[in-house]
């Protein structure tokens, strides 16, 4: 959520690849829907869709998926999206 939406992006192709057979991923962004963006410099930071992250890993067992919304600074909202997966024993 740190990153421009590219680097992001690649960063989640890596985790894909790099989990083994049968490993666990834990993946935790912040979504659209996030109000605030005072911590994020301008251009520098990717909102994830709603249901990226389970497409991202439909080839997966889906353990847990969860949306999570904070009070933040200046009556603004803090959106995320939580998913467990477990990639296919080899």
């Amino acid at each position: 959520m740190f990153f421009r939406k590219e680097q992001a992006l690649r960063l989640l192709r890596q985790i894909e690849q790099r989990v083994r057979p049968g490993g666990r991923a834990i993946v935790n962004v912040l979504v659209e829907g996030t109000t605030y963006l005072g911590m994020f410099t301008p251009n520098e930071y990717y909102l994830f869709g709603a249901d990226e992250l389970e497409q991202a890993f439909s080839g997966w067992t889906l353990l847990v998926a969860r949306r999570d919304s904070f009070p933040a600074p200046e009556d603004t909202r803090k959106e995320f999206a939580t998913v467990i997966v477990q990639k296919a024993p080899g």
